[in-house]
């Protein structure tokens, strides 16, 4: 009993020590942080007081103050640096303010200028800072795109050049290839091989909507950028290398004219069959 009641006093000598000690010096750092705050506030009265007219010292102190909660003490850094464009953006960035704040101390007034919109400061919070980069170095053409197809969009542009990304863009607007914009394999190809990719896949677009062609090229695709194999448009191109080309063989060989008129109508209905094919797959204008 005796060594629980030591024990016992122990604890308490040890909370008061901290309610003496530990407890101002916290109070202190918050009052620093206060101070700071309203020593940028300050700052920006007398820098921007066109664009903070209205705002008093201890408004703009209590606005800095939260978005510091949100964002961390960078923030006050970024705002001292940018002025209320900053602040405005931190604000609209609710919980994801740190991501905001990462991007605007790397890319200064650029970042500025490119995420304050809402939409894409919407797809900085859903995709996470890789999107907001994306936004920066591409503007307009990579939102689009990012709100179009989503996270795998993210991945592919962040590989690309601005070549790659327009032709990407031009790609996803034209109604006959939109479809392969859309495609998680392809682009996740792009990713990985960047604008080499996408120059193939520039190149040969009307191709890959074949569909055999697309599956081809994204289970393998390194022998057709490397150029060792070649795409095909559709399965009837192959059906006419592998059975064509047997029966013309055998036409050629065969001494009964009955083979020979038999050889010559299936080709004659399997070029009909080529040619129908391909009519039905081109796009209506």
């Amino acid at each position: 009993m005796k060594a629980y009641h030591h024990n016992s006093k122990s604890l308490c000598f040890a909370l008061a020590i901290f309610v003496v000690w530990v407890a101002p010096s916290s109070q202190l750092f918050a009052q620093g942080k206060a101070a700071i705050a309203k020593e940028v506030a300050e700052q920006l009265i007398r820098r921007f007081s066109k664009e903070v007219a209205d705002e008093s010292v201890e408004k703009l102190t209590s606005r800095l103050q939260a978005v510091v909660l949100s964002a961390g003490d960078d923030a006050l850094k970024v705002i001292e640096k940018s002025g209320p464009r900053a602040l405005r953006i931190l604000e609209n960035s609710g919980a994801d303010a740190a991501v905001t704040t990462r991007l605007l101390t790397k890319y200064g007034d650029d970042a500025i200028g490119a995420l304050e919109s809402p939409v894409r400061l919407g797809i900085v919070r859903e995709f996470g800072q890789e999107a907001g980069e994306a936004l920066i170095k591409h503007g307009a053409v990579a939102e689009k795109i990012i709100a179009s197809t989503g996270s795998p969009a993210v991945g592919a542009i962040k590989q690309l050049s601005n070549q790659g990304v327009r032709r990407l863009a031009m790609i996803a607007d034209e109604p006959s290839t939109a479809i392969l914009s859309k495609n998680t394999d392809l682009l996740g190809i792009v990713g990985q091989y960047g604008d080499r990719a996408m120059d193939f896949i520039w190149r040969n677009k009307l191709t890959l909507v074949g569909g055999t062609a697309l599956a081809a090229f994204v289970a393998n695709p390194e022998p057709f950028l490397d150029g060792s194999r070649k795409l095909v448009e559709n399965g009837v191109d192959s059906i006419a290398t592998n059975i064509g080309k047997p029966i013309a063989e055998q036409l050629g060989n065969a001494k009964d004219w009955t083979w020979r008129i038999l050889a010559i109508t299936a080709m004659l209905l399997l070029f009909w069959a080529w040619k129908t094919r391909g009519s039905n797959r081109a796009p209506k204008a």
